[in-house]
Parts: structure tokens; sequence; C-alpha cells
């Protein structure tokens, strides 16, 4: 079944023809900033063009910033996207289509695409975290993200782990995200060098020795294994699948991860611990095969 991946970014819309996880063909264009409606036409406008190359294609999925309302198919709001307010992507897009549109968190779609094509795909269970400017994630049961009563299941950077320390973008003091993101180290450069020092520059500064870097480093590590080994007594994943801008430093960072979650889960089984591998095409590829899931079951006999 070929179905149609949308990936809404702040900077950018990325889409897809996709059939069993193998991308046909792409397109890209930027996201307006002129509010819901411009945003919806542009969407629809690249989506249009693969569906006329791809007439066969029986629906449409979106990956996008949220939070999202899914009852309603609604982005409450998004906050990188100017005017994204209560839109109504599913029934705007499907009025304009003229197909099923099906709406989903963008990490969720990221992370589906990677536990049934890519770094987890040979795993029952598995939950995706993404370790970028923040900390996202998602859940993934065999064939089914997991979204929870509200569609806030996977948000785990948000997860409290150091009561009263640096206060995340929920509002909450001491989430794993104000502890151990990259804009949380960057903060923390900066702090200790008493100048703007970026992520990047960090670990090139902890690659070269300095002990300030390399303890800036070792915090943040040590709180995302201990982020994991939480999950892991709460979900008990068959693997993690780890993503974004931080997990590209490779095994100088990742070992670090590796050796907290060890330490914090003695006597629970060890999860995988695994490196995305479909990099910045799983966001359409993941809203297309939620799309094609969401078709096959709603389909008699998968029709």
């Amino acid at each position: 079944m070929i179905t149609v991946g949308l990936d809404l970014g702040g900077t950018k819309i990325a889409a897809a023809a996709v059939r069993d996880g193998q991308i046909l063909e792409q397109r890209r264009r930027e996201t307006p900033q002129s509010g819901a409606a411009d945003v919806i036409a542009a969407l629809a406008e690249v989506a249009s063009a693969l569906l006329e190359a791809y007439p066969e294609a029986r629906s449409v999925g979106i990956g996008c910033p949220g939070p999202l309302d899914f009852e309603r198919g609604r982005v409450r709001f998004a906050p990188n996207i100017a005017g994204m307010e209560d839109a109504p992507l599913v029934d705007a897009l499907r009025e304009r289509l003229g197909l099923s549109v099906v709406l989903e968190n963008d990490a969720n779609a990221a992370g589906y695409a990677e536990h049934r094509y890519g770094a987890a795909r040979d795993l029952a269970t598995s939950v995706y975290v993404t370790l970028s400017t923040g900390i996202g994630g998602g859940v993934f049961v065999g064939d089914r993200v997991l979204r929870g009563a509200h569609g806030l299941a996977g948000e785990i950077g948000h997860m409290t782990l150091l009561p009263g320390g640096p206060v995340g973008g929920d509002g909450h003091p001491g989430s794993w995200e104000a502890i151990a993101a990259g804009r949380a180290m960057a903060r923390d450069a900066s702090y200790v060098f008493s100048r703007p020092v970026s992520t990047a520059e960090l670990f090139e500064l902890a690659r070269a020795g300095d002990r300030r870097a390399l303890a800036i480093i070792d915090n943040a590590a040590r709180f995302t294994g201990i982020g994991l080994a939480n999950v892991v007594k709460v979900v008990d994943p068959a693997g993690f699948v780890l993503g974004g801008g931080v997990t590209g430093v490779g095994d100088f960072y990742l070992e670090r991860v590796r050796a907290t979650l060890a330490q914090y889960s003695t006597g629970y089984p060890l999860p995988q611990v695994r490196v995305a591998e479909l990099g910045d095409d799983a966001g359409v590829i993941g809203a297309a095969t939620v799309a094609a899931f969401e078709h096959a079951s709603s389909s008699p006999a998968g029709v």
C-alpha cells in the first residue's frame, strides 16, 4: 500500500510517497509563518503533487509538533509555527485531498518509523528517545503507537528527575529535559565558562580533556541514563532507540549513558540501546506508516 507522509516542522515541510517503509518520491518546501490557513495550503500543495504522481495512494499521515487534540484532529498550538492555534489540520486536509488523514505527534511518527523499519525493526517493543535541543520520545508495542488517554504518552523529557532543579519548558522544575538536553548542556557550559558556549563546542572542549566540560557532559549523561532506567521500570521495553543531534557525538557520550542505565537497572532485564538509522527521513516514513496502519485497521479485510 502507498501512503503519503507529511512532516510539519518549524522551518520546513517534508513530504514523501511511501510503500512498506521505502520512500518512492520526496518533496520539500518552507513552512509558512503567516498563519494556519497558509500552513494548511502548503501541506495540501505538497501532498497533492505526490498524489498526482501516485493516484493509488490510500491515505495521508501527518507528523506535527503539539500538543495535539487527537479526537478533533487539531493542533492545539505549535510553539515554533506562527498562528497554529486550534488548527483543524485533519478536516481541512481531508476536504482538500479527498482522502483519509491521520494526525500524529512528530516524535511518535519518527519513532514509529524506527520501530517498524529502522533500528528497532526486530523488536516487539521499543521506546524512541530523541536527545536534541529538547528531549522527547515515543512508546511502541507491536504495530501500535501508545498515545495515552490524552495523547501525552511518551513525553518522557518532562519526567521530574531532580526536584528543585532547573525549570523546564513545561514550567516544572527538575525535568530530564531541563537537566540533560542539548540546550541545558549549552546553558551550563555558558555559565561555567562565562561566555556563550554551544553544545558542539562543549563536546570539543570535553574531547580535548577540559575537566569542566567533562563534568557537564558526565552530569547530563548520568541523568539521561537515570531517565532511561526509570522508563525500563515502567515500560519494560526490549530496546531503546536514541535519535537527535546529541547522539551524533557517538560513543564518547553514549557509553556514559549506557553505564548509568546499567547501574540504575540492576536486577531488571537490561534493554538494548541502539542509535536511530533513518535520519531526517524518519518523520515522513513514520507519518505514512501510521496512516497505512490506520487505513488497514479500519478497512474490511485490510482493503
